[in-house]
């Protein structure tokens, strides 16, 4: 197969006031992707300008919770295949013509491929602190698998297990501390949100323990010290991730609890 020929697959893509990498993430499939799909919740950057450029094909959703938006975003794909990318992943040279190379000999045959993802971090990209070719599932059979119905931290599942691949997925999530403590806000929010649907308790005497207990994995158990200072903020601040995840979670069953009326005391 050519490397420009178009591979019969969709790209799709969530986003909201995604300008700061949606053109470089573009830019990564246009070639070859038949079909890109963006499902956009409201920008009011350039991001739309931008995803016509490339000449996706473009819907409106309103947000309710990263599995279903993202589900949308597959359901809209003219192919069965699809590639689900976030607004900051960049397909590598190599990964794109892995994947053009499944395409040449007709559909590939298993469920779904995993892709190994490193992340960019405060301008490095972590080769330890457990974010080194991370195996994320992304292209699948959408008529195999699907994206999990969750509000955030959704993956996709496939049926069988399935096979990965040698190219590398580039993460560039986080622009700043600034942006990552924005993110964090968000997240934490709809876990604790998740959460609190479950019934799951806060159990917030353990608190510390999360803390540490999180930190010492990413920084010692998973190298993150060998990554320098980006190694040691994304430690510090993976840790502090759960405290603040289960204090709102917390702070959400107190007010769930002053909210009830208080029971009438009768005396006869």
């Amino acid at each position: 197969m050519n490397r420009h020929t178009k591979v019969p697959l969709s790209v799709v893509m969530i986003t909201l006031n995604a300008e700061r990498t949606l053109k470089k993430v573009l830019e990564t499939v246009y070639d070859w992707a038949d079909d890109i799909v963006l499902v956009d919740s409201g920008s009011t950057d350039a991001t739309l300008p931008i995803a016509q450029q490339f000449n996706c094909r473009i819907f409106y959703r309103k947000f309710n919770g990263f599995g279903p938006q993202k589900q949308f975003a597959v359901n809209q794909a003219k192919h069965d295949w699809v590639l689900v990318l976030d607004a900051d992943e960049l397909v590598s040279e190599k990964l794109a013509q892995e994947i053009t190379a499944l395409f040449a000999d007709g559909l590939p045959g298993p469920a779904g491929y995993a892709l190994p993802r490193n992340l960019i971090f405060l301008g490095r990209v972590l080769r330890h602190s457990g974010q080194n070719r991370r195996p994320v599932v992304r292209l699948f059979n959408r008529r195999k698998g699907d994206v999990t119905p969750v509000a955030v931290h959704e993956s996709i599942q496939v049926e069988g297990t399935p096979e990965t691949l040698s190219g590398i997925l580039i993460h560039d999530s986080y622009s700043s501390l600034h942006d990552y403590v924005q993110k964090m806000n968000q997240y934490t929010t709809l876990s604790a949100k998740e959460m609190a649907v479950r019934h799951k308790k806060a159990h917030i005497g353990l608190q510390a323990f999360r803390f540490l207990f999180t930190f010492v994995k990413i920084y010692l158990l998973k190298g993150g010290v060998l990554d320098g200072y980006p190694g040691f903020m994304w430690a510090l601040l993976s840790a502090v991730y759960p405290v603040i995840k289960y204090s709102k979670l917390q702070e959400m069953q107190n007010q769930v609890g002053e909210s009830k009326p208080s029971p009438v005391l009768v005396f006869e």
